[in-house]
């Protein structure tokens, strides 16, 4: 993974984009447990100012599982749902090229 890359992106999110990725982040099970462990701290230090969670919120976070609600969502979402959702698209991208790649060995191994 380049961590640099990501660390970076997540001081550009908003504190509630942040959250909003943190969130998803936390429940993703195909990203390396080693690169959430790298990425949540800076996610959560970002997010600290963050509102609370608003129903549009918790729609971006169901779309970025769901083509069907990402299609209705897209029309509706803020900016910063929409640099969330990008960031974890982004690496989840990343994690599937990893996991492909025959040299990549462990995910922690990636970090570097």
């Amino acid at each position: 993974m380049d961590s640099d890359f990501h660390l970076r992106k997540v001081q550009t999110l908003s504190p509630k984009a942040a959250k909003i990725a943190l969130r998803i982040l936390d429940a993703d099970p195909n990203i390396p447990a080693e690169w959430i462990l790298a990425l949540r701290p800076t996610l959560v230090e970002r997010s600290s100012e963050s509102a609370s969670f608003g129903t549009t919120d918790w729609m971006t976070i169901a779309a970025i599982e769901s083509p069907v609600i990402r299609r209705f969502t897209g029309r509706f979402e803020s900016r910063e749902q929409r640099h969330a959702r990008l960031w974890v698209s982004s690496l989840r991208q990343e994690s599937r090229k990893a996991a492909r790649s025959p040299t990549a060995g462990s995910a922690f191994g990636a970090l570097e």
